[in-house]
């Protein structure tokens, strides 16, 4: 009877369902994203402005990426364990958005190591080697599915465009964007602006213009489709696309900031664009509902955004591209945003296909 008694009193009690997570938890790993962001950020610019410097995996540079990984999975991990020790399934110990910002923390660690390994058997990586790499791709992979959870958690909860989006959830979005364009900043035209500017290249173009092509194209997509996800599921605060774009570009910008310095004139170039689409975006009101609204929207922002930051160049430096490509390319930029849109949105109904 009291070996009976004892096994019951020493039983687990098992909450059902998932638990809550309050404010608290997201703004932590919302910010715990930004500190990752920097580190990466910060990584980025020493193998590409000191590469000669990296000689060892125990850099300063991986200090701060690293720290930052360690605070946001000790964020996401210490929750997960006290919501276990209070009973709670283990597969369950978290609302199922954060369940997979912990699968996000697991893959973080696994790829940490791999890292390591991978810098032991085969150096350090040199360019767009670093971009590339199975390790780094495997950290940005578990990086973004685990910081991504605050923006995961505003999209279940919003149920209309009426909800203005949480704070922590347009960080969220800000940081993943900025990874996006950090792993393609090969292809990054606030990375490079000094290849627009100069003399015509002694060798056949060819390669030239569809490089830089790439840069206005990869760019457009990148920014528009962020910015289109987000305004048709929330209503977002002023300001807003004035901080995607402009930190965004700040953040590239100065990454290779060795060789794009003296260019800083295209950083006013996405200020003016940010505000510009801020505004756009009070005046259109874009929606489901305002498709005609929307297809403008989504044409002039990255358009306008192209056009301030050729004329940027060209007034300050000049660029060797002829108008006929320079005005082209304002106008491709456009018409990605407006194909995006037409993704989003359909400009047919299935139901009327039918």
């Amino acid at each position: 009877m009291k070996i009976e008694t004892a096994n019951r009193s020493t039983s687990r009690v098992c909450l059902p369902g998932h638990p809550e997570v309050g404010a608290r938890f997201e703004w932590a790993l919302a910010l715990t994203a930004l500190w990752i962001l920097g580190g990466l950020y910060v990584d980025g610019w020493a193998h590409t402005n000191i590469p000669e410097t990296i000689d060892s995996f125990f850099t300063p540079w991986h200090a701060v990426l690293y720290s930052g990984l360690g605070a946001s999975i000790a964020v996401v991990g210490i929750t997960y364990l006290s919501n276990w020790r209070k009973g709670y399934d283990w597969l369950r110990s978290l609302p199922p958005v954060y369940m997979r910002s912990l699968l996000g923390a697991v893959i973080l660690i696994v790829a940490g190591n791999l890292d390591f390994i991978w810098h032991s058997l085969f150096g350090f990586e040199e360019d767009v080697e670093a971009l590339v790499s199975p390790s780094h791709l495997s950290l940005a992979v578990g990086g973004v599915l685990m910081i991504s959870g605050p923006l995961r958690m505003a999209w279940e909860r919003s149920r209309s465009k009426e909800n203005i989006i949480p704070w922590p959830a347009l960080l969220s979005l800000f940081t993943v964007l900025s990874i996006f364009t950090f792993f393609t900043s090969f292809s990054g035209a606030f990375t490079h602006p000094h290849l627009f500017v100069g003399d015509v290249p002694a060798e056949d173009t060819y390669v030239w213009d569809t490089t830089l092509i790439s840069y206005v194209l990869v760019t457009s997509a990148l920014l528009m489709g962020f910015i289109l996800m987000a305004i048709l599921r929330w209503k977002l605060p002023p300001g807003s696309l004035t901080l995607l774009i402009t930190g965004n570009a700040l953040l590239m910008f100065v990454m290779s900031i060795s060789y794009t310095g003296e260019y800083w004139q295209v950083l006013i170039a996405a200020l003016l664009g940010g505000i510009l689409a801020d505004v756009l975006l009070y005046v259109l009101q874009p929606s489901r509902e305002r498709v005609k609204a929307l297809r403008w929207f989504s044409f002039l922002v990255p358009a306008s955004l192209f056009l301030l930051y050729f004329l940027s160049l060209i007034l300050t430096h000049g660029i060797w591209w002829n108008s006929n490509m320079w005005l082209g390319m304002i106008f491709f930029s456009g018409m990605t945003g407006l194909g995006l849109s037409w993704l989003a949105v359909p400009p047919y109904s299935l139901e009327a296909s039918k």
